[in-house]
């Protein structure tokens, strides 16, 4: 299939690892420039001299509002067809052990920049007829996991915020949906499987396997699948999909719709 990516340019959070990096190369191989931004320029570098012309590197901070506003502006001017919104996770915890100081670091990091930051396109979306946002979240919006509570809070709010816009902005050609993965064969199941075992008191292996046993299929999710759906959303084939919270999680959640 012909997403007719080719010549467009994307914007991709978190590129310089894990499911960010998949949706870059990806988006590359379809023939899409793309932008990635993270903050290790190194990482950034290398991917940029892999790609060539087609990935242009973009160290940035996105917790931090001002590095979000020079983001914009900079994707504005490269006229981006859309934005992939990933960064990584809050920590792991629960209630009694996270104080307020980081509360307010998770807002900043999971919530707030993706706010400034869709704020920041809007018009120029509207003035050149549509675009397509692409917000990567976590299951736990529609089943909580245990010790994320931050996780469990942010990216619900995140999910409000998509709704509504997609309410308010369809009416301009703009889209915009999440996906919703479970667990995958990246760097932060590590870090989540690792609290788990704290927490359990059990080795991290007999922890993962508690963790695949909740999955039908079985197994962790790979990045590049997770990547192949992402490119979907983001293209012209995915037109009439807008609003959607898709899970890509090997079956794990039990809600009835998905």
């Amino acid at each position: 299939m012909d997403l007719q990516l080719a010549g467009k340019v994307y914007a991709v959070g978190g590129a310089s690892g894990g499911l960010g990096r998949a949706i870059a190369q990806c988006l590359v191989r379809e023939g899409a420039t793309v932008v990635g931004i993270a903050r290790s320029r190194d990482k950034l570098a290398t991917l940029a001299e892999t790609h060539g012309d087609n990935f242009i590197a973009h160290p940035a901070d996105l917790s931090d509002g001002t590095a979000i506003r020079k983001l914009g502006e900079k994707l504005i001017d490269l006229d981006v067809a859309g934005c992939v919104f990933n960064s990584g996770g809050p920590p792991t915890g629960t209630i009694g052990e996270l104080d307020m100081a980081q509360w307010d670091i998770a807002y900043a990091s999971t919530l707030r920049w993706k706010i400034q930051l869709t704020k920041a396109l809007l018009p120029t979306f509207r003035q050149r007829g549509g675009g397509s946002l692409l917000y990567i979240e976590s299951v736990s919006i529609k089943q909580p996991i245990d010790n994320l509570v931050l996780s469990n809070a942010f990216r619900a709010a995140v999910a409000g915020f998509v709704k509504t816009l997609t309410r308010e902005e369809g009416g301009n050609g703009i889209r915009a949906n999440i996906l919703a993965p479970g667990y995958h064969a990246t760097e932060r199941i590590t870090t989540v499987l690792q609290k788990a075992a704290e927490l359990q008191q059990l080795a991290v292996e007999a922890v993962e396997q508690n963790f695949l046993a909740e999955v039908p299929l079985g197994k962790l999710g790979q990045p590049e699948h997770f990547a192949k759906m992402a490119a979907f959303l983001l293209s012209p084939a995915a037109q009439f999909i807008t609003g959607q919270t898709i899970n890509v999680d090997g079956g794990m959640t039990r809600f009835l719709t998905g």
